[in-house]
């Protein structure tokens, strides 16, 4: 295999782990209007995610995630994270492994949001999630 290749290889599989480029799966029908919340969350915030290799669960679970750590920061909680991707190319076969570490800091604060409303994009299989306030 060549090296031009194998970069190209290594460049979709990068891609295909971020949600960059993945088959067109549409969940609804055609005409269905974007929700108003995702441009305008009020108090709460949202996010989203694109395709992911592990599935749809996997895709709600990072899009979960992104507005949590989006939410976070709006009450002054500290979220860091560290990923580590590794990649091994033996003959023709390659392979990638990632780790990530999400670590969140909060002083004495509890901070409680829940998912309000979800909506997949049926033009490009993004799905995106609503979280706001929990209400006691």
């Amino acid at each position: 295999m060549t090296m031009h290749k194998l970069l190209w290889l290594a460049v979709l599989a990068l891609l295909s782990a971020c949600g960059g480029v993945g088959p067109h799966q549409p969940a609804q029908a055609p005409g269905v209007a974007r929700p108003v919340w995702i441009n305008d969350p009020g108090e709460g915030v949202s996010a989203s995610a694109g395709f992911h290799v592990r599935g749809a669960q996997a895709q709600e679970e990072l899009a979960v995630t992104r507005a949590r750590d989006e939410y976070a920061k709006r009450y002054g909680v500290k979220v860091s994270s560290e990923s580590a991707t590794s990649q091994q190319v033996v003959g023709d076969r390659m392979s990638s492994v990632s780790a990530k570490d999400i670590h969140e800091e909060v002083d004495h604060k509890e901070v409680k949001a829940t998912v309000k409303a979800k909506w997949r994009d049926p033009d490009t299989d993004v799905l995106w999630i609503w979280l706001v306030p929990a209400k006691e």
